[in-house]
Formats: C-alpha cells, structure tokens, sequence
C-alpha cells in the first residue's frame, strides 16, 4: 500500500514538473479590459482586464485550448507570441505577493468573466497590480499608482483590495497557474488552475484510498504498524 502511495505522489510531482517546461502562447485579442495611465513603478498607457490566448505546439494537460489571463507584470511588454514556463504561483521562492495576486484573481475572474463588465475587469487588474508593486493598496498614490481610468473601475479596484483587506491571511493559500516569461522576453500572466484529467484524478484517489487505508490500521487495536 505504501508503494503504492509513493508512486501516486512520484506521478503528480512528474507531471507538475512536465508542466514547467517552455510553450508558447498567442494573443488573439482582448476580453473585458478598459484603457488606464499607470504611473511610479512605469509611466505607461496600457489595456487593463482580460487578454485572450491560444496554446501553440500543443495544450498542457488540464487546459482548454484557449484562455484568459491577467497582467502580472507592468514592467515589460507582451509579445506575440511569446514562450512561457506554465508554473503554479506558488512556486516561487517569495510567493506571499503572488499568493495575493492569486486571491484576487481566485475570488473575482471567473465571476467577471461570465457575467461581470470591463470596469470590473479593468478594476480586477489595477488591484493585481497594487499588490504586487506597492504596500499601501492605494490606487491613487506610492510606489505604484492610477493617472488614469474610469471611476467604475477605480471604484471597483478599490473594492477588490478591501475585500483582501477584510480577507486577514486568507490569501496565503490561493494559488493559481503562472506564466512565467523570460525577463525581456513577454510578460507574466495568470490564469485559471488546470482541470485534473479523469486518470490522475483516479490516480490521486487511489494514492488516497491508500493513506486512508493505513491510518485506519494505525487505529485499529491489535493491529500491526507494518
């Protein structure tokens, strides 16, 4: 049963690691995003919210063949196309920045992108911004700040960083799938986590089962630990 534990765990780790490899990527267009002027950290004008790709060369496991991301990076520009590590945020070495990125992108994307507007969208992204190139979650001033956008989405970025506010250490769990380009070479994106496949999802319930299994031996008296 151990053995068998170990090889589910061996599997996972493998295919996590497959995922890391270099895959391209296209920008085919926009999703919901409005137009801002940012300033401090870079003084740029630039789309805000939602951008569409498609996978070049093959999907990763999990994915559909399409998607949406969000910037995570205001820094470098886009390219088209351009080559990306598919990672988890929570693979870095100083992840807790990326982990509130991750918490805001969990908590509202998907709600946006099905039925929300591009003022939340564009909201959405100046508060993934703030988080990850300034400390006082203020979109109008320090180290990062907003020159321009509509008031729905100041308002609404607003909005989103109290939400993380009131959320305490709730995002240092939040994890999501990071893009990560190479410096000067396009720019980080985040995206949905992959859907498990229905074989690795067998596959991690056996390894499961398997730890059920032996913790149940454990507690049961008279039984033997080996």
């Amino acid at each position: 049963m151990r053995r068998t534990v170990l090889l589910t765990l061996g599997v996972l780790l493998l295919a996590r690691l497959a995922d890391a490899s270099p895959i391209q990527i296209d920008f085919v267009g926009l999703g919901k995003a409005q137009v801002v002027t940012l300033a401090g950290v870079r003084n740029v004008t630039a789309y805000a919210g939602e951008l569409d790709w498609a996978w070049l060369g093959g999907t990763p496991n999990g994915y559909g063949s399409s998607f949406y991301s969000y910037c995570v990076d205001v820094l470098n520009n886009e390219q088209d196309p351009q080559s990306v590590a598919v990672r988890s945020t929570d693979d870095i070495l100083a992840p807790a920045v990326l982990s509130k990125a991750a918490w805001l992108f969990d908590s509202f994307a998907v709600d946006i992108h099905n039925t929300g507007t591009s003022a939340m969208a564009a909201g959405l992204q100046l508060a993934i911004w703030e988080v990850l190139y300034d400390t006082n979650y203020d979109l109008s001033s320090g180290a990062f700040w907003v020159s321009m956008a509509s008031d729905d989405a100041l308002k609404y970025g607003t909005s989103y960083l109290q939400a993380l506010s009131s959320a305490g250490s709730g995002y240092m769990s939040a994890t999501t799938t990071w893009l990560d380009a190479n410096p000067g070479a396009g720019q980080d994106q985040i995206t949905l986590a992959p859907v498990p496949e229905p074989a690795t999802l067998a596959l991690l319930a056996t390894g499961l089962v398997g730890l059920a299994a032996r913790r149940k031996r454990f507690l049961t008296p008279g039984s033997s630990s080996l």
